[in-house]
């Protein structure tokens, strides 16, 4: 029989600080709506330097941050990995690029992990009861860095761009029929659908909003509006404008106009730091005010040190799995990629790749616990090594070579790859494992999805890649996998069939029924194994406070929360 794994969201210990301290976004649930990285880091280099205190553990001892001045307690110092050639809403596309940009722009609303939305330029979202009417009424003081409204203007400028770029209105757009988009005033408008669309929420919660004043309502000229979104000063609507562009950093600068209150951190610095030790050694040296922590080594050495450091922990609400390439060299028959499936030890994933279930639990779905489709009771994966060993002699799959992609910008994903590269040689499998960049990983591994058949979707077997941002009450991102018609990633069409018919149906029941089903039936096919859902565990300074305030990741949603008084 197939194991069943009951998960529960995992917090650190040491976590110190209390939730009511936030001064985020309104929460509201929906109650008649049908809604639906980070670079690894390695062990820090340890200081000679000691600190008069007989407490410190050994081997812990870290140089003591100087004291801040008061300038400095005004500024939140993060570290990325690159400076970007514009700062534009829709140039993005990776997390650290959206991680750089949420201080200058707000969203609609954004779905958070308790079933409902978290408001931001808006105040309100109401749904019909037939499920194609979206009503959106925009907060009556949001405004642009300029003082200019936000208004229904703007939101008619997104959807021209949209018609402009794609050729569609891909806001009021379901299986490829168009709706009605109206205008009622400045501040309400209507998305009205052909058919209901549960996926409605995640497009609404997506768009960036653009400031139409400031290109004359000319969709086109967003195209080429790198240089504006490159010089300081250009119209935003988050709480910060951009002050300063420098050669390894830029400054944010608090808005004493910002519609939802004035932020406690006055200047926010995105600084370029290395990664690994470098990132490690640049925050104890205070240069920094926070960093992800990624081994159970750095974790146990900062809780060690709660004098110095606060610890936050919050779920990613990621599902990072395995996948089959079903145009792989290897072209894995069913019972090859059984005996793959079977090899596979959950547990000593979690074990030798992160070191603690604080930092990544063993999945046992494509959903997260964060969906309300999420189901506990999904039927896991079985790890059977004699099976496993059985089934790779009789197939063939025995004295294989696979080629294994990950993306090394992810953390933990190269320790990932050499636990399972260990594992399947158990079996008489050899990994050839490469590793990437984010800009060469993704181009490769989605080729067969992306309509660009080039080649290179041929060029490897297996690969590990994470669903982010898994929250809310669809599919979400596994919607795009199932429902994907040019068969990217092997599934049936049936899968694809029941995810369009989970996403059309305003019956709850029911949607939860074809949701059991499309996941069952989708494990049953050994294409996607679900490897780890993952915590998004945060050290910092001890004066810095809040940093949970709005759990996201990528981090952070609201600056409001954020302190850096201590």
């Amino acid at each position: 029989m197939m194991k069943k794994r009951i998960f529960a969201l995992l917090l650190v210990a040491a976590m110190t600080l209390s939730m009511t301290a936030c001064n985020s976004g309104t929460t509201a649930k929906d109650t008649n709506t049908a809604t639906p990285e980070t670079t690894e880091s390695t062990e820090t280099k340890e200081n000679t330097e000691t600190k008069e205190n007989t407490e410190t553990k050994e081997n812990t001892e870290t140089t003591a941050p100087a004291e801040t001045t008061s300038e400095e307690n005004d500024t939140f110092t993060v570290a990325i990995s690159y400076m970007p050639d514009t700062l534009a809403p829709h140039s993005g596309g990776s997390d650290d690029y959206t991680s750089m940009t949420r201080p200058l722009y707000d969203k609609l609303f954004i779905e958070n992990t308790t079933g409902g939305l978290d408001y931001y330029l808006a105040d309100s979202l109401e749904v019909s009861d037939d499920g194609l009417t979206y009503t959106i009424h925009i907060r009556d003081d949001a405004n642009w860095s300029d003082g200019t409204p936000i208004t229904t203007a703007d939101i008619q400028f997104c959807a021209d761009y949209s018609i402009h770029k794609y050729g569609y209105n891909r806001y009021i757009r379901v299986n490829g029929v168009e709706g009605s988009m109206n205008i009622i005033d400045d501040k309400t408008i209507e998305f009205v659908l052909p058919e209901p669309y549960n996926y409605q929420i995640i497009t609404l919660s997506g768009m960036n909003v653009y400031p139409s004043h400031v290109f004359n309502g000319d969709p086109a000229a967003l195209e080429s509006a790198t240089e504006y979104y490159s010089t300081p000063g250009f119209v935003t609507s988050g709480a910060y404008v951009v002050s300063e562009i420098n050669e390894d950093s830029f400054v944010c600068t608090a808005r004493d106009d910002y519609y939802r209150g004035t932020p406690q951190v006055k200047k926010v610095v995105m600084k370029v730091i290395g990664s690994g030790s470098t990132k490690s050694i640049a925050f104890e040296n205070g240069e920094i005010d926070y960093m992800r922590i990624t081994t159970i080594d750095e974790l146990e050495k900062y809780e060690a040190q709660t004098d110095k450091y606060n610890i936050f922990s919050m779920s990613e609400a990621r599902l990072n799995y395995l996948q089959v390439n079903p145009f792989g060299p290897a072209n894995l028959n069913d019972a090859q990629r059984e005996a793959l499936f079977y090899a596979i030890n959950g547990d000593e994933v979690i074990a030798g790749a992160y070191g603690s279930e604080k930092l990544a639990t063993n999945p046992n779905s494509l959903l997260t616990p964060e969906m309300s489709l999420y189901n506990p009771d999904t039927p896991d994966y079985v790890y059977d090594l004699d099976k496993a060993k059985e089934l790779a002699k009789s197939s063939g799959l025995e004295g294989m070579t696979l080629t294994y992609i990950f993306n090394k910008d992810r953390a933990n994903m190269e320790a990932v790859a050499v636990v399972l590269q260990q594992q399947l040689a158990q079996i008489g499998v050899t990994l050839q494992i490469e590793g990437m960049d984010s800009s060469s990983f993704f181009p490769r591994f989605f080729a067969a999805s992306s309509y660009n058949f080039n080649g290179q979707e041929t060029t490897w077997d297996l690969g590990t890649n994470g669903w982010d941002s898994m929250k809310g009450s669809t599919l979400n991102q596994a919607y795009s996998y199932l429902n994907q018609s040019s068969n990217a990633w092997g599934l049936t069409d049936t899968c694809g069939e029941l995810a369009a018919k989970i996403n059309t149906t305003t019956d709850s029941e029911e949607t939860q029924k074809m949701t059991d089903e499309v996941i069952e039936l989708a494990l049953a096919q050994h294409r996607i194994y679900p490897l780890t859902y993952t915590n998004y565990v945060m050290v910092s300074q001890k004066n810095v406070t809040g940093l949970d305030c709005s759990p996201i990741v990528p981090e952070f949603i609201d600056y409001l929360g954020i302190s850096v008084n201590g």
